[in-house]
C-alpha cells in the first residue's frame, strides 16, 4: 500500500511528494509486490482507538494527490496500479490515469462509483464495513460476525453486477478491524475459509492494524504502535495464505512474501 496522505495510521506524511511515493512504490516492487494500492484519503476508522478517525479530502484534493502519483508509476515502473477511495470522481479520474482495480473500503460503494468501474471494465474489491468503519457497539453488533459479513459482503456483489461490474473482476475484503472488535477481526482471520468458499478472490489487510495492539493489550502486554505490530500482521498473512486468500494489502512486502510463500508450501 502506498498513502499518499498526511494521516494516514502508519505512514502518513512519508510519501507526500511524488518523486518520494514513485520511489518508494519501487522499492515495494523490489520487494516483491505484485500491484501497488494508492490511497489519497486515509481510512482510519472512528471509534475508541482513532478518536474521530479520518479527515475527510474533497474529491479535487484527492485526485490531485493519487493522479500523478499513478500516472508516474504507471510509465516508469510498469506494474498494475489499483487505486483506494470511495469516491465516483476519484475512481474515475484514477481509472483514466491508469489504474485497473478500484478498491473500495465504505462497504457500500456509491452507484457512480459503480458504473465508473463498469465504464472502464476495470476490477473492483469490495470490502465490508459499517458507518466507514466506526467501532462502536451499534456497529459491531453481529450475531454471527462470519456469516454476517459474508452476507453482506455478497449482498454488495450483486449490486456491483446490477450496475453493470463483471462478477470475474470482483474481489471481497472481510474488512479486519472496520466496524469489527479486537475479537471479531481475529475471529474473521480464523475463517477466512468461508469466504474463499464463495468463489470470488479474497484479499486480505490486516497489516499493523489496531487490533493487533488491541489483542496485545487484552494478552496483558503492552500495546504496540503500528510500526511494532510486524508479528500480528505476518500472523494474519499466514492465516490468509492458508485459507487459499488470493491477495494480502501489507506494509512489509518482503517479510510478507516470506511468510505468505512458506504458509502456501505448508498447505
Amino acid at each position: 500500500m502506498l498513502n499518499v496522505t498526511p494521516d494516514s495510521f502508519s505512514d502518513g506524511g512519508r510519501y507526500l511528494s511524488v518523486d518520494d511515493a514513485v520511489a518508494h512504490a519501487e522499492r515495494m516492487l523490489r520487494e516483491g509486490a505484485d500491484t501497488i494500492d494508492v490511497g489519497g484519503e486515509s481510512s482510519r476508522p472512528p471509534g475508541r482507538t482513532y478518536g474521530e478517525g479520518f479527515a475527510e479530502v474533497s474529491a479535487r484534493d484527492e485526485i490531485a494527490r493519487v493522479v500523478p502519483v499513478i500516472e508516474r508509476v504507471r510509465a516508469e515502473l510498469g506494474c498494475a496500479v489499483s487505486v483506494d477511495t470511495v469516491k465516483a470522481e476519484v475512481a474515475a479520474a484514477a481509472l483514466a490515469a491508469g489504474a485497473s482495480v478500484v478498491n473500495e473500503v465504505s462497504g457500500a460503494p456509491s452507484d457512480a462509483l459503480l458504473d465508473a468501474v463498469a465504464e472502464h471494465g476495470a476490477g473492483l474489491v469490495l470490502m465490508h464495513s459499517r458507518d466507514r468503519g466506526r467501532v462502536d457497539a451499534s456497529t459491531t453488533a453481529y450475531e454471527d460476525v462470519v456469516e454476517d459479513v459474508r452476507r453482506e459482503l455478497l449482498r454488495e456483489v450483486e449490486r456491483a453486477a446490477a450496475r453493470g461490474v463483471a462478477r470475474d473482476a470482483i474481489w471481497i475484503d472481510p474488512g479486519i478491524g472496520f466496524a469489527k472488535t479486537a475479537a471479531q477481526s481475529a475471529r474473521l482471520l480464523g475463517h477466512l475459509d468461508a469466504f474463499v468458499q464463495t468463489g470470488y478472490p479474497v484479499l486480505v489487510g490486516a497489516s499493523r492494524k489496531s487490533f493487533i495492539a488491541a489483542t496485545m493489550a487484552e494478552a496483558g502486554a503492552e500495546a504496540p504502535g503500528p510500526d511494532a505490530r510486524l508479528g500480528g500482521s505476518l500472523a494474519a498473512v499466514v492465516a490468509a495464505a492458508l485459507a487459499g486468500c488470493a491477495a494480502v494489502r501489507v506494509h512489509d512486502v518482503y517479510e510478507s512474501l516470506q511468510a505468505a510463500r512458506v504458509a502456501e508450501a505448508m498447505r
